[in-house]
């Protein structure tokens, strides 16, 4: 930036109202560049701002993209494929659940394998049922195996009239495990209180009718967050956890998603009891006088 000298010219000759005059044009011009100059000095530290707020949001995105990167990396990861020979080195009571997602099943390769106990869905919400459940039940008692039914929880509709849907389509014959609720966390869950309260008119209904309490499945946050206070120890729990052995008090775990057996495609989720073969006596269903 360049100053400019101003002279005023002051000779003898020179009136005092014309001295004063470049005096005062003077002061005004001095006035006008200090505004200039403040006004020059804000736009560069304007600028500087903007530049270094640039490369901070730049800084920033760049994180949150490694992160989103990252968590997405941690989600896909696959769980490992479980086959029929570890679980024999476990030598665990094991079982598996089925539905219409494992289509056709060769159940001659499967009743080979010789899986101890099977789950079998059998209706969702208060008007689905499973177009596969008579014929996996049929064939699953055909083979000697131990089978049960459950029924998938829905957040549309009351818990009286699912329960009374299940039990419409539900196969309940002496020596069958204990009925099933599956109860799962949905995108978009009602108030706590709705949730435990239909699930609770689930679990009742399902008493008055059988006389046995259903099995609740379920993950360990959802059982702590709606259903322990209420069911206590009416309920044996069927616990998912594909990370670690549950510590809550359970009866059956769902260890993984992707078990591989002859005769179905693809995988399919494998379960442990917790205890010897002859205490699954104690999950049997035994008809009552309520029937």
């Amino acid at each position: 930036m360049i100053f400019q000298t101003v002279s005023i010219p002051c000779t003898p000759y020179t009136s005092v109202s014309t001295y004063f005059t470049c005096i005062n044009h003077t002061h005004f011009y001095l006035i006008a560049m200090q505004k200039r100059l403040i006004f020059i000095l804000c736009v560069i530290i304007l600028s500087q701002f903007s530049v270094l707020a640039k490369k901070h949001h730049r800084s920033t995105h760049k994180k949150h993209r490694v992160t989103r990167k990252v968590t997405r990396k941690v989600q896909r990861t696959p769980q490992p494929t479980i086959t029929l020979n570890d679980i024999k080195a476990m030598e665990n009571v094991w079982g598996i659940d089925l539905s219409h997602h494992q289509s056709d099943i060769n159940w001659e390769k499967l009743g080979e394998q010789k899986p101890n106990f099977m789950f079998i869905k059998a209706s969702e919400g208060i008007t689905h049922l499973d177009t596969k459940y008579s014929e996996n039940y049929s064939e699953a008692r055909k083979r000697g195996i131990l089978v049960g039914s459950y029924h998938f929880f829905s957040y549309k509709s009351g818990g009286k009239d699912q329960a009374n849907n299940f039990l419409s389509v539900a196969q309940h014959k002496d020596s069958d495990l204990l009925p099933v609720l599956d109860a799962e966390f949905a995108r978009q869950m009602p108030a706590k209180a709705v949730v435990t309260n239909e699930l609770t008119e689930f679990i009742n209904t399902i008493y008055e009718k059988l006389g046995h309490y259903p099995i609740v499945y379920c993950n360990s946050r959802f059982y702590k967050l709606y259903l322990e206070e209420r069911i206590n120890a009416k309920c044996k729990l069927w616990i998912v956890n594909y990370q670690s052995k549950p510590t809550c008090d359970w009866a059956f775990w769902q260890t993984t998603d992707r078990f591989k057996l002859d005769g179905i495609r693809g995988f399919v989720d494998l379960n442990m009891f917790n205890g010897p073969i002859t205490a699954l006596n104690s999950m049997l269903y035994r008809k009552t006088t309520i029937d």
